[in-house]
């Protein structure tokens, strides 16, 4: 019993890192990841917009080749 609990737990893990898809303008569309000039684990943010136009912060994370990877994106609240 207890090594199926540990067995569906681990089921519910994933592997992936690079689960967030980025949009059109995002820094890592399509594939491409600019070289940055600034230090390997540093990191970044970009502000982009979606295909509605809401804004969107990126944070971004400079890898060991000095290409970057998407870490994570905030979405800008409203304010009327």
């Amino acid at each position: 019993m207890k090594y199926l609990i540990i067995l569906l737990a681990l089921a519910g893990c994933s592997t992936t890192t690079d689960s967030i898809k980025p949009f059109p303008a995002s820094l890592t569309y399509g594939g491409r990841s600019p070289i940055v000039n600034a230090p390997v684990g540093s990191s970044f943010s970009y502000d982009v917009r979606d295909e509605f136009g809401d804004r969107y912060q990126e944070l971004y994370e400079v890898k060991a080749d000095h290409t970057v990877r998407l870490v994570t994106r905030f979405k800008y609240s409203r304010s009327f």
